[in-house]
């Protein structure tokens, strides 16, 4: 307590007259240093230097917001948990969405919502972070924070303009998100072809674009790369030695698949693959010492398949009606490193429709642990399968 006021004012902690005020956010005054320290534990939550800036929400503290850090769900951690559409006049339409920062769930509905015709309205946790503002460092686990190099892009008429000005308006951007609003407007068919060199998180959800290209010299910093509903006509370059995920649902057939053959080739680093409804063929390869994951649900044009991935964890052909040419597990591969013991991995097949040289192949593998499929059984899958196989 270095300061004094001028006029007595009401002790923070006893209330009697006080002038000492508070050395460090000079908001309150204490009558001695015993009744600052009695009020720390309460007031060390709204203790602020003047002017001081919150490292969660990064909002400038001042007298208006002194218990109000708020920060919204970040756009690029939040996984799709399902949709319901009713159109016509009254009709609800609900979105459902899973926080990978705060692990909570929210819904956001509204009358049209897939039209943007009524602000929707959230439902369950409106915010990720709502309680003290900081200043000090947060650990890096914690991802309930507004983060500076981050953007979203929402599909609208002027989305091409936003997506060419990237390099001005944010140099240094890190984390990148172009969605759609709501509905799938095929009339939007903008291109991303712009130079992001300090980008490594790329979300592309539910937009028409025409051309996508990443490359060394457009974004080389690429590590995370999520799409969802690209067009099958979609020009695609994706070539990123960085990348390690990859996640793409519901995409092709197209007649020109050679862009996720180039891709799997070029990403020697990348740890996981994840895709449901990802309908290229006939034959995937994927190579590399780092691979851990390959999700191929429900790859229905997949009719065989080449891996060496001596550090796999995880296989999932779930699904893959189709999956009737050949498997191959290479032990080597001259392009990498030999690695003296390779891990088990477990393989999932249900609902696979599998040659008998292939089922062979799986069970003389002495890698391979069978999942327990457990109550898993998807009726519609299995339906398919069924069918595919003449049951």
């Amino acid at each position: 307590m270095a300061a004094y006021n001028d006029e007595p004012s009401p002790c923070a902690n006893c209330g009697n007259d006080a002038i000492k005020e508070c050395g460090q956010c000079h908001r309150v005054v204490y009558c001695n240093r015993d009744c600052q320290k009695a009020d720390w534990k309460k007031h060390k939550h709204i203790c602020f230097p003047q002017g001081a800036k919150c490292i969660r929400c990064l909002e400038i503290i001042d007298d208006n917001n002194l218990r109000q850090c708020q920060v919204p769900h970040p756009v690029h951690l939040l996984d799709d948990a399902g949709s319901s559409f009713s159109f016509g006049s009254g009709g609800v339409s609900t979105w459902n969405f899973s926080c990978r920062a705060c692990f909570k769930n929210f819904t956001k509905e509204g009358q049209n919502y897939n039209e943007r015709d009524t602000a929707p309205i959230t439902k369950g946790a409106k915010f990720c972070f709502s309680g003290s503002h900081t200043i000090k460092p947060l650990p890096d686990t914690d991802l309930r924070r507004v983060t500076k190099d981050a953007m979203v892009l929402n599909a609208g008429p002027n989305l091409q303009q936003q997506i060419d000005a990237i390099p001005v308006t944010m140099p240094q951007i890190r984390i990148l998100t172009i969605q759609s609003t709501g509905g799938y407007d095929d009339s939007i068919q903008p291109k991303l072809e712009v130079s992001m060199p300090e980008l490594e998180t790329l979300q592309l959800i539910d937009v028409a674009f025409q051309k996508v290209t990443l490359n060394q010299q457009l974004t080389p910093k690429i590590e995370d790369l999520t799409m969802q509903n690209i067009p099958d006509e979609c020009q695609l370059t994706v070539l990123l030695p960085e990348l390690k995920t990859f996640s793409m649902h519901y995409y092709g057939p197209s007649s020109d698949e050679s862009w996720i053959h180039e891709m799997l080739a070029t990403s020697t680093k990348l740890v996981t693959f994840d895709s449901y409804k990802l309908r290229v063929g006939p034959e995937l390869t994927f190579a590399g010492n780092s691979l851990q994951s390959i999700n191929l649900h429900r790859a229905e044009l997949l009719h065989s398949l080449t891996l060496y991935a001596p550090n796999l964890h995880h296989l999932s052909l779930q699904a893959c009606y189709n999956f009737e040419g050949t498997f191959t597990i290479l032990d080597s591969h001259p392009r990498f490193a030999p690695v003296r013991s390779q891990s088990p991995f477990v393989v999932n097949t249900l609902n696979a429709c599998l040659s008998p040289a292939i089922q062979r192949t799986l069970q003389s593998n002495p890698r391979i642990v069978w999942e327990d499929d457990g109550d898993a059984t998807n009726p519609l899958e299995a339906h398919f399968a069924g069918w595919q196989s003449g049951w």
